[in-house]
């Protein structure tokens, strides 16, 4: 399963919080976070020297200021030992602008940060930076939910960054240092355990990734700014609960089914008519089969009782779960239902066709077939829906005449299909509100054909061209597959057409 990992775009910010220094609130009101800046005079001073680093945009004004304040704190730091929590808060947010300075890195020598003692020792400033703020907690429990806060600053927020940006460049190894450093600052991002995921899914072990997925979606709860970041987490979880059920059998087989079909029953109620909604219901379906909890139609029950809520393409998709679980009263019904949505809908009309073809209404089969052929004319399935619908009728036919008719047509569809000098399968269409794509494999059957000019008409819902495209396909040797991909630009396409290919 392949990620589409999006979430570097998103706006990552920096906590910035300054804990109150008021005293606690009369009247059992929870006492607020109450850090003396002011204990002793000397963290007064290094106050005023933190503002200038923090604002100063020369280099070497900041790292003055920075390396005066790790100086100060590194001489005599007795002296700030009834203030813990005042010389940790002022080292937190020292070592968070170390952690960002051009130059210095995560690992500096401690003299390359000012300190005065022990000068060429490596200082991790992550791990100092997680202790500070341990620290202030361990002072001042009332600070927890500030320091929460804290955690979240520049330093954490260049490590997010880089596993982020590790994980969209594929260095799976970098991604998941930088999200464990990011991790080791706050727990309360989802980003890492993103990033981890994504690592441990690449490198094929699911169960890693699951565990990381689940720890995005707690850690998301119900934060709109997180909305994608966790329904895509959802979905990836799902499917690789499913993935997962379906390489295991007994107990474990049916714990991970119930997880997944109750996670893509989430999704799909969450977003029916999204353009995916179709193929989570197929899989919510595959599930709970898998589960042992019927023969998947129960992931249709709202699809039969409303079909009017969804999409051509999740109506297709429930008549094809019916029809695998032999209820092909329900498929002929859903699929009828999308052809009314989308008249031109390739996959309905199919599936239509096959459907009374296998419920012995050979007369019902002309319709949909002959708007299938119109579509994928070198499709040749659709020629032989006429021959199997002419020997169906032939069989049935009352008259001699009736029956010699309907034999002859049976002739003439199987000699059409047969005669196809290249036949086509459709191996994918995708489209959304701006744009389209075709990709078709054209397999040649003649002992020569080409080179071929495959154009494709893309349609809106009422059948109307909204865009086109053509690509060339060079000549075939008999027997030859190839696959052609035709791009368009066009709002609100739902259907397609190719040109006969001769």
């Amino acid at each position: 399963m392949r990620l589409a990992f999006f979430v570097g775009a998103v706006a990552l910010v920096a906590t910035s919080v300054v804990p109150a220094t008021a005293s606690a609130q009369p009247g059992g009101v929870a006492p607020t976070c109450n850090i003396d800046p002011n204990s002793p005079k000397e963290l007064a001073v290094l106050s005023l020297t933190y503002q200038r680093a923090r604002t100063a945009t020369a280099p070497e004004v900041r790292k003055k200021a920075l390396s005066d304040i790790m100086k100060e704190l590194d001489t005599k730091p007795e002296r700030f030992a009834k203030n813990s929590a005042g010389y940790n808060y002022m080292l937190s947010q020292t070592l968070s602008l170390w952690a960002v300075e051009p130059g210095i890195g995560f690992m500096p020598t401690r003299g390359a940060i000012g300190f005065v003692t022990s000068l060429e020792q490596p200082y991790d400033l992550v791990a100092h930076l997680d202790s500070s703020f341990s620290a202030i907690v361990a002072a001042l429990p009332t600070c927890a939910n500030e320091v929460t806060q804290l955690r979240q600053n520049d330093a954490w927020l260049a490590l997010t960054r880089r596993a982020l940006d590790a994980s969209n460049a594929n260095q799976l190894d970098s991604a998941n240092y930088y999200a464990m450093r990011s991790l080791r600052l706050s727990r309360e991002s989802p980003y890492p355990h993103y990033v981890m995921a994504n690592v441990a899914n690449a490198k094929k072990d699911r169960v890693a990734a699951m565990g990381h997925w689940k720890a995005v979606i707690a850690t998301a709860g119900t934060d709109t700014t997180y909305r994608d970041l966790k329904s895509s987490s959802l979905y990836y979880l799902s499917m690789s609960q499913l993935e997962t059920a379906q390489s295991v059998t007994g107990d474990e087989q049916k714990a991970l089914a119930k997880e997944a079909a109750a996670n893509f029953k989430t999704i799909f109620t969450s977003s029916p008519d999204g353009l995916e909604a179709g193929n989570i219901m197929s899989s919510w379906a595959d599930a709970l089969k898998l589960a042992g909890e019927g023969d998947g139609t129960a992931a249709y029950a709202d699809v039969l009782a409303q079909p009017s809520k969804y999409n051509d393409f999740t109506l297709t998709m429930a008549g094809v779960i019916a029809v695998r679980a032999n209820k092909s009263e329900d498929g002929i019904k859903f699929f009828d239902a999308a052809i009314k949505k989308n008249a031109n809908s390739r996959d309905a009309l199919n599936n239509l066709a096959s459907a009374y073809y296998g419920k012995d209404q050979f007369t019902k089969m002309l319709e949909p077939t002959t708007a299938l052929a119109a579509l994928d004319p070198n499709n040749f399935d659709a020629w032989m829906f006429y021959a199997y619908a002419a020997q169906g009728l032939a069989k049935g036919a009352k008259t001699p005449v009736e029956k010699r008719a309907w034999t002859d047509s049976l002739v003439k569809y199987q000699t059409k299909a047969e005669a196809l000098p290249v036949k086509v399968q459709i191996q994918g269409f995708q489209h959304n509100a701006q744009n389209a794509s075709l990709s078709l494999a054209l397999e040649q059957v003649a002992a020569t054909g080409g080179p071929y000019t495959v154009t494709v008409e893309f349609l809106d819902a009422a059948g109307g061209v909204v865009a086109s495209g053509t690509e060339t396909v060079p000549a075939l040797k008999k027997g030859e597959t190839k696959s052609v991909t035709i791009k368009a630009d066009g709002a609100n396409v739902a259907a397609y057409r190719y040109k006969p290919l001769k």
